[in-house]
């Protein structure tokens, strides 16, 4: 019977360590946004010539996120630090977040200049990185968070 209650014992605590914990996610990560393969799923309707338009555009628009450093800084009591950094324009905006049930919350609602994750504020650690959940049950992977050690 000892043997018994050892081995629940024993699985109780490794499924209990896969929960995320806050020190998990305290710390600088690097924001990621991967422009053409967010623009194939927007651009399935559209005509030929406003898919050239908007193919035109994420070029642009990548060359100048590739360039820019984007960074989120989680700190405790439920702070981040949001700084884009691109040439000589630096900006640093704070944030609210909160980790529920395995998942993070980001709140940018506050600050009308930024909105990190559109309608969307849930994100999740998933293989070291955090990425966007999308309303369905999918991760976006166009959109994530990797961190800087």
């Amino acid at each position: 019977m000892k043997i018994f209650y050892f081995l629940i014992f024993t699985v109780s605590i490794t499924f209990s360590q896969n929960s995320i914990k806050q020190s998990d996610i305290l710390g600088q990560w690097e924001i990621k946004i991967k422009v053409k393969q967010l623009l194939k799923e927007e651009i399935k309707e559209l005509g030929m010539f406003e898919k050239m338009a908007a193919e035109l555009a994420s070029g642009f628009a990548e060359d100048i996120l590739n360039s820019a450093d984007m960074y989120i800084e989680f700190k405790r009591d439920d702070i981040a630090i949001l700084t884009f950094d691109f040439l000589d324009f630096q900006e640093e905006e704070e944030i609210k977040w909160k980790l529920i049930n395995d998942e993070i919350l980001i709140d940018d609602s506050l600050n009308k200049k930024i909105n990190l994750g559109s309608e969307n504020n849930v994100w999740v650690l998933k293989d070291d990185m955090i990425s966007l959940k999308e309303k369905n049950p999918a991760l976006n992977k166009a959109v994530f968070l990797r961190k800087i050690p």
